[in-house]
């Protein structure tokens, strides 16, 4: 599995550097190139690549939605980093965004990536109905802002050393992470045109492998390495941030995780082995905490 999310990050890479050099030049390029290039696994790229096997949909049809969705991800790290945020020095093995240009760059930056993810879908190069395109931006628009990233964000922070029950803490979790996953499974179905019952069960496995992430996330925070992560660890309970392993501890939201992973599973099944590289990204995501 590490091996094919290895070629899809290369693939994405890729596209994402040939688009930065296709743009008219502004000095905020450098910047934009460090936050979403030279790093990270682009495991949403290959959550939609894999999705995209189920619908036989071909690499020309979604390539420019892995590296929107890729630019929109980069942005909200970028800005999860800042110091009126999270305040991380450390990204993906080297110094955040912000550390290495300045707190204004670093912003208008991740500003930038996010417009250019809808650009990416717009472009008339991009082959697809209007109508998917525009449908594919709605709901993108929606998994990005204050319903989706910004809105999780806002609550992961507003949470902060305060005792949040389960429900509000997986509600902020669904929202941080799981929207932008749960794009990644639905967005193959809209280009293959699938029924609404379709999109709303691959939404709903997208939803499920972010949680999953989140959790699996979490876990690493605690048991993991700063080298195997490429971020600091052990920061969430300094931080006191509102996690299930704070309300339930490691073992039982493990556990939890293990849920996820079968629900997706089952999920999955009624597609056959077309599904098999999806769950094997949902094993790929839980092993990380390991």
């Amino acid at each position: 599995m590490l091996k094919n999310i290895k070629q899809n990050a290369n693939t994405v890479d890729k596209f994402i550097k040939n688009y930065f050099n296709m743009q008219k030049y502004s000095e905020l390029i450098p910047a934009m190139k460090y936050g979403t290039l030279f790093g990270g696994k682009k495991i949403r790229s290959t959550i939609i690549l894999n999705t995209s096997k189920i619908f036989n949909i071909n690499f020309n049809q979604i390539i420019n939605v892995c590296a929107a969705v890729e630019c929109i991800h980069s942005y909200s790290l970028i800005h999860d980093d800042l110091p009126c945020m999270d305040n991380d020095r450390l990204r993906r093995g080297k110094p955040s965004t912000h550390i290495k240009f300045g707190e204004s760059t670093a912003i208008l930056a991740g500003n930038s990536l996010l417009t250019l993810a809808f650009e990416m879908i717009a472009d008339q190069k991009f082959k697809l109905d209007t109508n998917i395109k525009l449908n594919l931006i709605k709901k993108l628009s929606e998994c990005a802002g204050h319903v989706g990233i910004a809105g999780g964000q806002f609550l992961d922070l507003n949470y902060e050393k305060k005792n949040i029950n389960f429900k509000k803490v997986i509600n902020m979790q669904r929202k941080k992470t799981g929207k932008l996953f749960e794009f990644c499974c639905l967005a193959p179905a809209i280009v293959a045109k699938k029924n609404i019952k379709t999109q709303k069960e691959m939404s709903k496995v997208g939803e499920e492998l972010g949680l999953l992430f989140q959790i699996a996330d979490d876990l690493l925070d605690v048991k993991g390495s700063k080298k195997s992560t490429g971020k600091p660890v052990k920061k969430d309970k300094k931080k006191g941030k509102s996690t299930l392993i704070k309300l339930y501890g490691y073992k039982k939201t493990l556990g939890f995780a293990l849920d996820r992973k079968k629900t997706i599973i089952n999920k999955l099944k009624k597609y056959g082995q077309k599904s098999n590289k999806l769950i094997e990204v949902s094993d790929f995501i839980l092993n990380r905490s390991f």
